[in-house]
């Protein structure tokens, strides 16, 4: 029997449990430590991580004179694995993601949350207008959950220019994918285009941020504020510039926006599928 190792807690989930148990030795390294995970990883046939789950980023090195075959992994961003040489399964684009609202939702929480910190005024969000950086599968999400909560929705894609995006917005929540075309997309020449202080929400990837820009313009008070569930090399990073108590109304969850139980259900039964399949 294959063996699989779990860099990710799996039990909790009982359809997913059950249903890879009942075909693979499943070997369940989530409670060990980064180094006794890496150290086992090359004994195993498949490797299943998710990026919200490691502290580090699986590299070539990790794998290199072992059994690995196949990277397994429920999720659409990818930034958590930097290896070529053996396939990755992933979700990206897959058409369950239809069903899965999990990371919209939390997007809503930070919007809610970041204009409700102490010392925060604020305008009943009735009378603000929300942009969506970013109209995919996510920023379609986000819309419907906040149309009845703002004045106006505006929508953008990165490649496009709306005067009244960039005019009429107090809310940006960016909801981009990370490629080359939009690391660090979101900096200070970026920012500078908008004609009010923001509030900024970031369901996407650490690495669409100019940290260290978004970092001064927070302390210049030209930024009002920012919620993110990422932040940049969140896997080799010890802490991100934004970690800094002089800053003020900075919200960093640590990437859960996708970890709803019932949007993991989905998610690991689908990769798995999608596993099975092209195994």
């Amino acid at each position: 029997m294959r063996t699989i190792a779990f860099l990710t807690p799996y039990r909790h989930l009982p359809s997913f449990s059950n249903r890879v148990s009942e075909h693979y030795n499943c070997l369940d390294l989530s409670d060990l430590t980064d180094l006794e995970q890496q150290e086992l990883l090359k004994t195993c046939d498949y490797v299943f991580a998710a990026p919200n789950y490691i502290n580090y980023t699986l590299t070539e090195e990790m794998i290199k004179g072992g059994n690995v075959k196949k990277i397994i992994s429920p999720s659409t961003g990818l930034n958590h694995i930097e290896i070529t040489s053996i396939p990755t399964i992933h979700i990206k684009n897959d058409p369950v993601l239809k069903d899965i609202w999990s990371t919209a939702e939390h997007n809503l929480y930070l919007l809610l949350k970041v204009c409700r910190e102490p010392n925060t005024s604020i305008a009943e969000l009735h009378s603000k207008n929300l942009g969506i950086l970013g109209y995919g599968r996510l920023g379609s999400m986000v819309k419907k959950l906040t149309r009845p909560l703002f004045n106006k929705v505006y929508t953008m894609d990165k490649d496009h220019n709306k005067p009244e995006f960039f005019k009429e917005i107090d809310f940006l929540s960016i909801n981009v994918d990370l490629n080359d075309t939009t690391k660090e997309f979101i900096n200070k020449r970026f920012l500078k285009k908008f004609k009010k202080k923001l509030f900024i929400v970031n369901t996407s990837r650490g690495e669409v941020i100019n940290e260290k820009d978004l970092k001064t313009l927070l302390e210049k008070r030209e930024v009002l504020g920012y919620a993110t569930d990422v932040i940049q090399d969140e896997h080799t990073a010890s802490e991100s510039v934004l970690k800094n108590k002089k800053i003020k109304n900075v919200t960093i969850t640590p990437h859960i926006g996708g970890t709803a139980l019932e949007s993991q259900e989905k998610a690991y039964n689908r990769v798995l599928e999608k596993f099975e399949y092209e195994k």
